[in-house]
């Protein structure tokens, strides 16, 4: 069994070849893999059963399984399709979500393991320096470059989930920028709910990357997924520091902010801006549909597509909350997937891309749809869930990600090229 990694990071692929087999002889290759998660262990496992070519080899970038926890031919699918066998409680291993992922890739013919191979996949490269920050009001991790040499920046920001989005910050640094990782609530000393948060705090952000000696002068990213998809591009819109925007499976339409559902007539805002609540859809609350969203919550049951399209109901509420992307200074990248099971992310963007169009922006623009896609899209050949919470398919999904994430990095490496060129023409004259 041969394995080719060019690279050991998460994002990067794989290749696994069986080779010395004889001619239509069946094989299994299987993943496990244990997976820490504050107090609980969790055991995974993946596998897929194929039949050797007419040289004897099993290739897995070219075959699809005849059995298995994946279909199609995908050379990454045992690593998206890994699910939970079980769990246990862990009472020994510090958790860190950032740690190493140790894989057990076992070789199997009639029933008998007659290879095992063990490889570790990185979130972070070794260049790179994981700094925890709370400073200035800036709460945090940023990952940045060892020797110090100046890189452009990225801002990124998760959603709903709270506190530190880490996953994507740790390998969009591997991948030649520096990167903050900003918490805006859910992590201590920030709110505890995400509800009337100050831009300003974003704008504290930016003045803390700009002073620092490692960043590179003239261009900021933003990256931000889910609920914090929307606060990117709001403050795109505010900061004309920010000259690149990815809004990941986000909303261009300010929504309220995040509480349980209740019985108050007033919805609050979710950003204020110099004191003021940013219009948002909506602030008057349906009782009815929040009481309905809340049992169907109780009984196991995702409400969040009936609780969105309620908020966006209004066509007035909505046209005046919606982000005016045509502020922003830069280029601006939408990333949806038609299985979305939070709210209908290809519609909204939809509707913003026309207002870029009818407004001549003069920046780059893209809205990228993925068919059968879900909330997940994201990050490359981790494990998909794809349940009635997220949407999509294991498949659909995990190849939203595989092409999103480098066209992710491809947009912000061209912004940063196109903003170098203009500089450059503007000293010349």
């Amino acid at each position: 069994m041969q394995i080719d990694m060019e690279s050991p990071l998460i994002d990067r692929s794989v290749g696994i070849r069986v080779t010395g087999l004889s001619s239509g002889q069946k094989v299994t290759v299987r993943f496990q893999r244990r997976s820490y998660w504050g107090i609980t262990i969790y055991f995974m496992e993946s596998y897929g059963a194929y039949t050797a070519d007419a040289k004897g080899i099993v290739d897995l970038q070219q075959i699809s399984p005849i059995e298995g926890t994946y279909k199609g031919v995908d050379g990454m699918g045992l690593f998206w399709s890994l699910q939970v066998k079980g769990t246990e409680e862990n009472s020994e291993e510090v958790f860190d979500k950032l740690q190493p992922q140790s894989l057990m890739i076992l070789l199997e013919s009639d029933g008998k393991v007659i290879d095992t191979k063990v490889i570790t996949r990185k979130w972070i490269s070794d260049d790179i320096l994981r700094t925890p920050v709370n400073e200035k009001g800036v709460v945090g991790t940023f990952f940045h470059a060892k020797d110090s040499s100046p890189r452009p920046a990225i801002i990124v920001v998760g959603g709903s989930e709270g506190g530190i989005y880490e996953y994507p910050a740790s390998l969009l640094a591997s991948r030649g920028f520096n990167v903050l990782a900003l918490g805006y609530w859910g992590e201590a000393p920030l709110q505890k709910q995400l509800v009337e948060i100050p831009l300003e705090y974003i704008e504290g952000a930016i003045h803390w990357l700009k002073a620092r000696p490692d960043i590179a002068k003239g261009w900021i990213g933003m990256h931000g997924t889910s609920k914090g998809g929307e606060l990117a591009l709001l403050a795109a819109t505010h900061f004309e520091d920010i000259k690149a925007v990815v809004s990941l499976s986000g909303s261009p339409v300010v929504c309220c902010g995040i509480v349980p559902w209740t019985e108050q007539k007033e919805l609050p805002p979710s950003w204020t801006y110099r004191g003021k609540a940013i219009p948002y859809a909506r602030p008057d609350n349906s009782i009815e549909i929040s009481n309905t969203c809340l049992a169907m919550r109780k009984a196991g049951e995702n409400p969040l597509r009936i609780w969105y399209d309620y908020l966006t109901s209004d066509s007035q509420i909505t046209e005046k909350a919606t982000i005016p992307v045509e502020k922003i200074n830069g280029n601006v990248l939408f990333i949806s997937g038609t299985d979305d099971a939070c709210f209908d992310s290809v519609q909204l963007n939809e509707a913003v891309m026309e207002r870029l169009r009818q407004n001549d922006f003069e920046n780059e623009y893209k809205h990228l749809v993925y068919e059968g896609a879900g909330h997940e899209t994201g990050i490359p050949f981790i494990p998909v869930s794809a349940n009635h919470f997220t949407g999509g398919t294991k498949y659909n999904t995990a190849q939203a990600s595989k092409d999103s994430w480098q066209k992710t990095i491809d947009f912000f490496g061209r912004s940063v090229s196109q903003q170098r060129l203009k500089c450059e023409q503007e000293s010349d004259h």
